[in-house]
């Protein structure tokens, strides 16, 4: 009987079902599964290995007849398969540590930068989605790396790629809301308020979500340093979100902020503002999440009480106060 031989393809297919699995798993679970003895380290060793394409599935075993009938472009994507999801499994690894995954980025994030600069699009926003979701997760456990980050997201977001482009949005405004190093990215405040700007008039939506979720982390670490007056009309204008409903809660925690500071410019866009409360606290019930939502409602009665009339002709703005009361 022949014995069953595995491709390299094969291989790389078993490689990546495992990477998804874990990935999930660190989501679900958190830090559980990576207390056991030299866990994290393996772990880490092994999609370090990936990342930089030297873990025995990607190198060519057996046969090269193998691979004649595959198409290069098909090659391709098997290959970057198992290189996406090994970096999920990174996004996996900063859920579960949280501000401790700062040491361990430090293992990823030479060749993470590597795909940042690639000249293959998916590559390039992929590396920058990886970096925003770790920062995210990491917290202030990014500070030490916000010179490097900083330099190399100003630099995308001018990418000619719109997906790479908005993903640096996202991932600037983190880095800004979560490092403790102003000083190190506040001198370039104006460059990235300069490079947003046009991003709040393009027509694709997933683009003016991060934008504007970006401009309001911006404005929350640092409102002094934001033309606020110039610019909450603008991303008012583009509420309520049509796409990214994560960029919600950024959204409406600078404006509930605004109205707790009696900023005269978000007062003055409550009439607006009110639509967009109502369209937020209706279906689907997922475009916020419950802190952000009691927030909102918050600031809702809080109208209601200077000015009933603004609130009372929506059923869905009443229903809410009504629900929170009891």
């Amino acid at each position: 009987m022949k014995a069953l031989m595995l491709t390299p393809d094969d291989i790389r297919a078993v490689v990546t079902d495992i990477n998804r699995n874990v990935a999930a798993t660190l989501k679900l679970c958190g830090p559980a599964i990576l207390t056991q003895a030299n866990f994290a380290e393996h772990m880490t060793s092994i999609l370090a290995t990936i990342i930089t394409k030297a873990h025995p599935c990607q190198q060519d075993i057996g046969d090269e007849d193998d691979h004649e009938d595959l198409e290069e472009e098909e090659s391709s994507e098997y290959d970057w398969l198992v290189i996406d999801t090994a970096m999920d499994v990174v996004i996996g690894m900063a859920v579960a540590l949280g501000e401790q995954f700062t040491e361990v980025w430090k293992v990823f994030l030479k060749p993470v930068q590597k795909y940042a600069s690639s000249q293959t699009n998916f590559e390039r926003s992929t590396a920058i989605g990886v970096i925003a979701e770790c920062t995210a997760n990491m917290g202030p456990g990014v500070t030490p790396y916000t010179s490097v980050l900083l330099k190399l997201l100003l630099h995308r977001l001018s990418d000619e790629d719109s997906e790479t482009k908005s993903n640096a949005a996202y991932a600037i405004g983190l880095l800004v809301f979560h490092s403790t190093d102003s000083a190190k990215y506040l001198q370039s405040y104006n460059t990235i308020l300069q490079k947003l700007e046009p991003m709040l008039h393009t027509q694709t939506a997933r683009t003016l979500d991060n934008a504007s979720g970006c401009l309001c982390r911006m404005i929350m670490a640092h409102p002094d340093k934001v033309p606020i007056d110039d610019i909450m009309p603008t991303i008012v204008e583009q509420l309520p979100l049509k796409e990214d409903y994560e960029e919600n809660k950024p959204i409406f925690e600078c404006i509930t902020g605004l109205y707790m500071h009696e900023n005269q410019t978000i007062i003055g866009l409550t009439p607006k503002l009110v639509e967009v409360f109502a369209s937020v606290l209706d279906e689907p019930t997922e475009q916020l999440d419950m802190p952000t939502r009691a927030k909102v409602i918050s600031v809702v009665k809080f109208i209601h009480g200077k000015n009933a009339s603004l609130v009372s002709g929506s059923p869905v703005l009443m229903n809410s106060i009504k629900t929170a009361d009891q």
